[in-house]
């Protein structure tokens, strides 16, 4: 796989045909949004690189990447340029508007719960995905690719059902640089990639929970362990997934999993002291990244403390 630095407007005209923006009739078309991607304002994807599912997991479990997947309607909402007329009949444009879209889902109430969390002002940078897995966003100052910038983002209130129309959900989004999509857009095509831009899925919550109380003299803790979206059971992690603390001196689990309960976690730790205070979360002890990849899929969790019993 190519570095990202090496794809960025690229546009594949024919099977045999070289790839490259300056080839006659291999113009670049943006299709229906279907996917966004929002990062830290600021951020910049790593041009050296390969811009593949390795990486976008490695930015998901970072905290890097936050991804809004499944749309099903994106509207154009953006103001009309503002234009003064002199009295000679001569125009000038007085101000451009601001690109503006309404996003709408039907991912469901937990989703909904999501994208208030999101709400925002100057918080984000967005990459868009279209329907056929092409990717646009604006290139930073050093010739990196990010996404645009973000000024608002705010939820709507919850789209109710009615005898002919389902639930949904969806957001306001305003981007705040327009010279980022009118002059300096960077484009990447589906055919550049090793994967599909929209089969990514974001980041899911864990809620932990002590399945028993920790204790004096508890050489094993019991963790439980489902997700937030439906409350099943979080199954496939190990010790080396969990970090913890005892009265605030870092450490991790030697030892454990969920082999004997799929979801309850038998986590060994060092010898426990009546009133100490445990707290344990999900970590990527490896890579140093909150957020933990089990599978294909990314993972972040709460942080649980206890008082240690008698």
């Amino acid at each position: 796989m190519a570095a990202l630095s090496t794809i960025l407007n690229l546009v594949l005209c024919g099977l045999a045909a070289s790839l490259g923006t300056g080839l006659k009739g291999c113009k670049p078309f943006f299709k229906k949004v279907t996917a966004i991607w929002l990062t830290p304002q600021g951020f910049k994807y790593d041009g050296t690189l390969a811009l593949d599912e390795d990486y976008i997991n490695q930015l998901k479990a970072e905290g890097n990447l936050i991804v809004l997947k499944g749309i099903r309607t994106f509207t154009d909402n953006t103001e009309d340029d503002v234009k003064e007329t002199l009295d000679d009949g001569i125009k000038q444009v007085t101000r451009l508007g601001l690109y503006e879209f309404v996003i709408m889902f039907i991912n469901g109430l937990y989703f909904h719960i999501a994208l208030h969390s999101l709400n925002s002002q100057a918080n984000y940078d967005a990459t868009f995905i279209d329907r056929d897995g092409n990717i646009l966003g604006t290139e930073a100052a050093d010739g990196s690719l990010k996404g645009f910038t973000v000024g608002m983002f705010q939820a709507k209130g919850l789209d109710f059902a009615t005898d002919t129309t389902g639930q949904k959900e969806g957001a306001e989004m305003q981007l705040t640089e327009r010279d980022e999509l009118d002059t300096s857009y960077v484009f990447i095509q589906r055919e550049n990639l090793t994967f599909n831009p929209n089969l990514i899925v974001g980041v899911n919550e864990i809620v932990l929970s002590f399945d028993d109380a920790p204790a004096d003299t508890d050489l094993v803790v019991s963790i439980k362990a489902v997700r937030k979206q439906d409350g099943a059971a979080f199954t496939g992690a190990t010790y080396l997934l969990f970090t913890m603390s005892v009265d605030g001196v870092e450490g991790n689990p030697t030892a454990g999993d969920d082999t004997a309960v799929p979801g309850t976690y038998e986590l060994t730790v060092s010898a426990l002291a009546e009133d100490e205070v445990l707290a344990l979360n999900l970590y990527d002890n490896a890579n140093n990244r909150p957020g933990v990849v089990v599978g294909d899929d990314a993972y972040k969790s709460n942080t649980i403390t206890a008082v240690v019993t008698a």
